[in-house]
């Protein structure tokens, strides 16, 4: 029974998490930064005392530094940077000037779409 109070409660908490980002989002969009800042922090302290983990698109749109929404145009800018073979999202909060680098992978013309668990043949 443990287990499943435990599951309720973290779904309560997500829920809760993405109603509370919306509402910081619509701060931020209003200039209200101080209010938005008080609600993601209020966020991340709901997010470690139910032990839920964020998702990673929704923990990457909080500046770690000004715990602020980014908004690419309002309140972050967004640019794709690369050298040779790798490739960043860089993301610099319009706040504090924090800087964000996340890699990703280029796929190139022609190359398949890479499939997750395959490998060679007899090891699926």
């Amino acid at each position: 029974m443990a287990g499943r109070a435990r599951r309720i409660r973290t779904d309560l908490a997500r829920q809760r998490i993405r109603i509370l980002f919306r509402l910081s989002l619509d701060a931020t969009r209003r200039g209200e930064y101080e209010y938005a800042k008080s609600l993601v922090d209020l966020i991340v302290r709901m997010s470690r005392a139910n032990r839920a983990r964020l998702p990673r698109r929704l923990k990457r749109s909080i500046c770690k530094n000004c715990n602020i929404p980014l908004i690419p145009g309002v309140t972050a800018r967004y640019r794709l940077r690369r050298d040779g073979a790798r490739s960043w999202l860089v993301v610099r909060c319009a706040l504090c000037g924090w800087i964000h680098r996340y890699p990703y992978k280029v796929r190139r013309r022609g190359e398949p779409e890479e499939k997750e668990g395959a490998g060679p043949a007899g090891q699926g």
